[in-house]
């Protein structure tokens, strides 16, 4: 019978330190690439979020005006933080004229502009601004285009203190997260407001100045000039953004983003068909205010019909004037809609001549209302 020789003691002990080396060298190997796979990941994580808020607000904010009432201005409110304005984005019409996507799912609060009775302040607008002021309508229906507003507020369910998330609104219904784990670009806010200055270059708006908000319920009409409508001198955004993985040093893991989203249709207004032509039947005075040697009539006149109600599509009014009992000459002025009473004061006139002034309304088709007279003035002494 053979004898089999076995282990010796000191032989087994080599072997169980030169496996514990070996498995000690092959847990850290898989450390290491566990390590470098999980940072990976969240390298991805931090880009693929960081781009995906970056092209839904340029996306969207591309498309500002969309479908927007002549007198609905693009641009409602911007900050560092906040930018809200109107468009047409989703119509559960099929093949709408101005929406630019279909959804027959989309909920009706969130297709059309809101109404005076469903009024929202606009998340993190300091001091709080509320909107709309006015109902916004075209040929009698409510504007197809809903306010969307991007916002940037700080993010309370994470282990941060530092970090945001971007959140989107459309018209009062509840925000909906778009992106998470954001930070604003070191030493630059979220947004930076470019506008054109007048000399029609592209100028950065100061921060200090921020922020703007469309002042006036009626986009063009006569008061809505100068620094109450600076906010429609707005061309372009550029986006500062910084995306982390959600967690801190040494673990961090921290991927920037700029860049420039163009809004085309800032400031602009659209021209469309609105129906009949409109309905003016107002009394037009004429009162002589003047001294000799200084002529001055005042014309004045209130809101037509269809522009407080009807079509609501009255845009402007217009102007005339004649001599003695000749015709009206072309149009003397036009005047922007959107107020409750329009005066006019004329100061070039002839002496000895006697005159009377005509206006009409005009839509945005446009179509020209019939003329109303004034009372004659005359002979301007």
């Amino acid at each position: 019978m053979t004898r089999r020789r076995g282990f010796t003691m000191i032989e087994l002990l080599i072997s169980l330190v030169l496996m514990g080396i070996v498995m000690a060298g092959a847990l850290r190997m898989f450390r290491t690439v566990s390590t470098a796979v999980s940072g990976t990941v969240d390298r991805q994580d931090a880009m693929q979020n960081l781009r995906f808020g970056v092209s839904q607000i340029d996306l969207l904010l591309r498309n500002a005006g969309a479908g927007v009432t002549d007198i609905q201005p693009t641009l409602v409110y911007i900050s560092a933080n906040v930018v809200a304005f109107n468009a047409d984005w989703i119509s559960p019409i099929p093949n709408s004229p101005t929406a630019v996507n279909y959804n027959p799912d989309v909920l009706p609060n969130a297709a059309n502009a809101v109404t005076t009775a469903q009024v929202f302040g606009i998340p993190t607008s300091s001091p709080n601004v509320n909107y709309p002021d006015s109902t916004y309508r075209t040929a009698g229906a409510l504007s197809p285009a809903e306010t969307i507003v991007y916002y940037f507020e700080l993010d309370t369910s994470t282990a941060r203190t530092d970090d945001y998330h971007l959140m989107r609104q459309v018209n009062n219904n509840a925000p909906d997260e778009v992106a998470r784990n954001i930070l604003p670009y070191p030493g630059r806010p979220f947004f930076e407001w470019l506008r054109t200055d007048a000399a029609g270059a592209l100028q950065t708006v100061a921060a200090a100045s921020l922020p703007w908000r469309h002042i006036r319920p009626v986009h063009g009409d006569l008061n809505d000039t100068n620094s109450v409508a600076q906010i429609d001198s707005i061309r372009a955004v550029r986006l500062n953004m910084r995306a982390t993985n959600g967690l801190t040093a040494p673990r961090e893991i921290v991927r920037d983003l700029v860049t420039t989203t163009r809004i085309p249709n800032a400031g602009l207004t659209k021209q469309r068909s609105c129906g009949d032509a409109p309905i003016f039947g107002q009394t037009v005075t004429a009162v002589w205010l003047g001294t000799p040697g200084s002529p001055l009539v005042r014309i004045a006149w209130t809101a037509a019909t269809d522009e407080t109600g009807g079509e609501t599509d009255v845009e402007r009014y217009l102007i005339y004037r004649r001599s003695g009992g000749g015709a009206f000459d072309d149009a003397l002025q036009t005047v922007p809609a959107g107020q409750a009473t329009y005066t006019f004061d004329d100061t070039n006139l002839l002496k000895d001549t006697t005159y009377t002034w005509g206006i009409t309304a005009l839509d945005c088709t446009p179509q020209e209302s019939s003329l109303r007279s004034s009372n004659a003035i005359g002979p301007i002494p």
